[in-house]
């Protein structure tokens, strides 16, 4: 079936394994790829996440954050989930650039169904599907809260927009505090003229050492973080 679908199993003890992820506490066992593989072996990107409840203020923020990441050179990590990553991936592909989805499921179709659409142009247009579980693994709620720690191990550094205290994404926030990757999140101007929905961000610079990111000034701030670029050479040639 992996090849049927284009699939490759990278066992973590594979020279193929991508470095940056594979310096995680508890990187995957295994990690499945479909797509433009060239992409696990430069630079880590910059994760991009949020809530799957966002505001319209919200996701055309993402939407700037992602296009401005392309801008510098920078691979758009998230998870393909409804909200902030949906709109952190179409920022990207709206830019020209490259993207790379961490799903909860297997890689034999894109999840949610919401966004098949979408992770097919990913696809199409040079990106990458990632996860840890095998073709033909449904998305269950145990699965949500660990890919967080491949969206970190994937990149450099991560960008919070808009999400409650008590989510998922703030457990993508404590591993990337945990990794001593930078963590910047989105919080509203005084009186939040914007409408946004920052009290995880808030929380998250006010309690976990996030940067905040109040303006287009800010992005500046963030692009410092960004990753390096470098290569890693492979050739696929054991799977």
């Amino acid at each position: 079936m992996h090849k049927k679908l284009d699939v490759v199993a990278i066992p973590l003890n594979s020279s193929e394994y991508p470095r940056h992820l594979k310096s995680i506490a508890n990187p995957p066992a295994t990690l499945y790829a479909r797509g433009n593989l060239d992409l696990l072996y430069v630079a880590p990107g910059v994760a991009i996440v949020g809530t799957r409840n966002a505001t319209a203020n919200g996701l055309e923020i993402t939407k700037r954050i992602a296009a401005y990441a392309v801008s510098k050179g920078a691979i758009v990590v998230s998870g393909l989930a409804l909200g902030i990553d949906a709109a952190a991936h179409q920022g990207c592909l709206n830019a020209g650039g490259r993207t790379i989805a961490v799903l909860a499921s297997g890689l034999h179709i894109a999840t949610p169904r919401q966004n098949a659409g979408l992770g097919d142009t990913i696809l199409e247009s040079g990106g990458l599907w990632v996860s840890e579980h095998p073709e033909g693994t449904p998305p269950a709620r145990q699965n949500f809260v660990p890919r967080n720690r491949i969206q970190v191990g994937l990149s450099a550094c991560s960008v919070i927009v808009e999400s409650d205290v008590k989510s998922g994404t703030t457990t993508h926030a404590k591993f990337c505090v945990q990794e001593k990757h930078p963590l910047f999140a989105v919080v509203p101007q005084p009186g939040n003229p914007l409408g946004l929905n920052s009290a995880g961000p808030e929380m998250m610079v006010r309690d976990m050492g996030a940067a905040p990111i109040m303006s287009r000034v800010d992005y500046e701030l963030l692009a410092q973080s960004f990753p390096t670029p470098y290569r890693e050479h492979h050739s696929y040639s054991s799977f």
